[in-house]
């Protein structure tokens, strides 16, 4: 009975920590909302290419603060499912062999460095093109076209179209990392690297059509960038044997 208290208690104890987190991170997020807003905006490359200065509209009294509500509960809950894994692998350590405990650990870490790589990956590469081929669609010739569109980013609908094309891009590469670590235990363990090439190949051609901007260019340029990534990850490891 009183090791099952004492399990009660590191999971209250862990628990508590993790929503102190939170709450924590909350409560900072809102004192500096002003510049964590002009560094989400920041975070589009597009506007750099840009000669004028980029504004946004609203069209409610209270949109504004909605939007810094959003914004702030949107990284703090980065940090606190980060937290809630991080608390959930400390809690089973204990009760794992050595081996089981690695191979958990292996697959935090791939999965943090894989969220850490889309992360960059969606800055640098995701959200800038993206933004910029539907943002063309107001570019028209007038010998050819002769109706003009223009558009008014509005704020709300912008940070809407951040957060869900972050997730998306969050997902597809936590699915490409589950799937390329399952489709690597299956080759290692036939012995047939080779073989299952073709199948990751495949596999990373499906991940840039799904992630990258509908252009041929950018879905090219993401597969490559993937299958030299893959070889070079395979060259390192015969290094190792």
């Amino acid at each position: 009975m009183t090791l099952y208290y004492n399990y009660y208690l590191e999971l209250k104890n862990r628990l508590l920590l993790t929503v102190f987190t939170w709450i924590s991170v909350l409560v900072t997020c809102y004192y500096f909302k002003e510049p964590l807003l002009f560094v989400f905006i920041n975070l589009n490359k597009h506007y750099d290419k840009l000669d004028y200065t980029p504004y946004f509209i609203f069209i409610n009294v209270s949109e504004i603060f909605y939007v810094y509500l959003q914004l702030i509960f949107f990284i703090a809950n980065q940090i606190f499912i980060l937290m809630v894994i991080y608390q959930t692998l400390m809690f089973l350590t204990l009760g794992l062999y050595n081996s089981e405990y690695m191979q958990l650990r292996s697959i935090f870490q791939t999965l943090l460095f894989t969220w850490i790589c889309s992360i960059l990956l969606f800055k640098e590469f995701i959200m800038p093109f993206s933004w910029a081929f539907f943002i063309s669609f107001q570019e028209t010739k007038h010998n050819l076209q002769p109706v003009s569109f223009f558009f008014e980013a509005r704020i709300l609908e912008y940070l809407n179209y951040f957060t869900n094309l972050y997730y998306a891009c969050l997902l597809n590469c936590q699915i490409l990392a589950l799937v390329t670590f399952i489709l690597n235990v299956i080759s290692e363990k036939s012995g047939t690297i080779k073989v299952f090439r073709k199948l990751f190949y495949f596999v990373f051609i499906i991940f840039s059509t799904i992630t990258t901007p509908p252009d041929i260019t950018s879905q090219i340029i993401m597969s490559f960038a993937l299958i030299i990534l893959y070889e070079i990850l395979i060259f390192l490891r015969c290094l190792k044997v």
